[in-house]
């Protein structure tokens, strides 16, 4: 799925910057999944930004917000 998005080619590195941790941005995105699988009660999922580190080094998400839904 990372591997599809157009901007795919910025995270294998650019301009001297090194290339992003992959592994790292697969799994947070499988984590998101399986929490909103989980929780049906959420109803918004925001993190931005999330700063994706050199290989090994994962990821960093600055800020998150979650809305819940009330029934």
């Amino acid at each position: 799925m990372v591997r599809e998005i157009k901007g795919y080619r910025l995270l294998q590195g650019y301009r001297g910057h090194p290339p992003a941790d992959i592994k790292a941005i697969e799994d947070i995105l499988l984590r998101i999944s399986h929490l909103v699988e989980e929780i049906p009660e959420i109803s918004e999922l925001d993190l931005n930004p999330i700063f994706a580190l050199a290989p090994g080094q994962r990821c960093r998400i600055v800020d998150a917000r979650i809305r819940i839904r009330v029934s």
